[in-house]
């Protein structure tokens, strides 16, 4: 049996896809999401005693586990919040200790399938860039330039000593909404005047010297292999920073692309020492042929990289899964 453990508000087509493949091969699968037994008033428990370990999780063993997400929205705490009446500085205290209390009850949890084949390991999806950056250049990719800082001063150094200069989230990309609309914090360029206007000191942020691109490469990686597409974004001014400000009036061209056997290898490197299987990895390639590594996403989308390619990755992931439920 095949568990596939993703929030229930996280539903897009790649994952129908590949429950489709699955359905296709007729491999028998079920699902985990942290809104049964945080939200829906699902009955659990893990014991652990000097005799026994032993979880009402599941009725059955599950082999091969596709770990996607587990938990995004959280109404419960939303309900409990606004119920309270007291400071700011005590809701922030108490939304952080519930998000602690949360993330330590979820590693109990993943604990009951951790001797299960699992794509990828929960443990090692939450990692942040500038670890990852160190990482591989310490395996031997070129990476961008890069700063954590809380500096105004340091900044408008940093600024004027690299040209162009980004800023992005040092973990995984911020977005609000509600009902009608959402907006996310992604990758932008700041100018003198945006560094100007800081105060001296502000949250310690990351900043990277902007990479001019030829072409930008997302590569999806699975089990050792990699399917690589090159997204031409530089040609729009919309998509030019970050391919994600799509333009769906004249979207990218986005062609099937092969990386060089070198930067494979020491990707697969980079992978390795990760512990990840799987993810999904942005490059550069430069006006003057570098391949520069951005970042990898451990549970990152593979849909707008699966079809313009014609990869059939839901295929190959559904096929992945199966292979390790023997």
């Amino acid at each position: 049996m095949i568990l596939i453990c993703k929030s229930h508000d996280e539903n897009n087509e790649s994952h129908e896809d590949v429950i489709d493949w699955l359905s296709y091969h007729n491999a028998k699968f079920d699902f985990l999401s942290g809104h049964d037994y945080y939200e829906n008033g699902n009955d659990w428990s893990i014991e652990l005693s000097n005799s026994k370990n032993e979880s009402s999780f599941f009725s059955q063993e599950y082999q091969s586990i596709w770990f996607r997400g587990f938990m995004r929205y959280r109404s419960h705490f939303k309900e409990t919040i606004n119920s309270l009446d007291s400071t700011n500085d005590n809701i922030a205290e108490l939304r952080w200790r519930l998000g602690q209390e949360t993330a330590k009850t979820n590693s109990q949890i993943f604990k009951s399938f951790e001797d299960s084949y699992q794509l990828p390991n929960p443990k090692s999806t939450k990692v942040d860039k500038f670890s990852i950056l160190r990482l591989a250049e310490k395996i031997g990719l070129q990476i961008p330039i890069s700063m954590i800082s809380n500096s105004r001063k340091k900044l408008l150094e940093f600024y004027k000593k690299h040209g162009d200069v980004i800023t992005k989230p040092l973990y995984e990309t911020v977005y609000f909404r509600d009902e009608s609309s959402a907006i996310f914090f992604k990758t932008d360029k700041i100018t003198e005047e945006s560094i100007k206007s800081l105060p001296e000191k502000f949250f310690p942020s990351f900043f990277q010297r902007y990479v001019e691109k030829d072409i930008e490469l997302r590569s999806f990686y699975l089990e050792g292999k990699f399917y690589t597409m090159a997204i031409f974004s530089q040609l729009d001014p919309q998509t030019k920073t970050d391919f994600r400000n799509y333009n769906t009036e004249k979207p990218n061209r986005n062609v099937p692309y092969l990386l060089p056997k070198e930067i494979e290898t020491k990707l697969r490197n980079l992978m390795k020492e990760l512990n990840l299987n799987t993810g999904s990895i942005d490059l550069i390639k430069t006006p003057d042929k570098r391949y520069v590594f951005l970042e990898v996403n451990p549970t990152g989308q593979f849909g707008f990289v699966s079809k313009p390619c014609n990869y059939y990755l839901e295929d190959e992931i559904a096929k992945t899964l199966i292979q390790h439920d023997q």
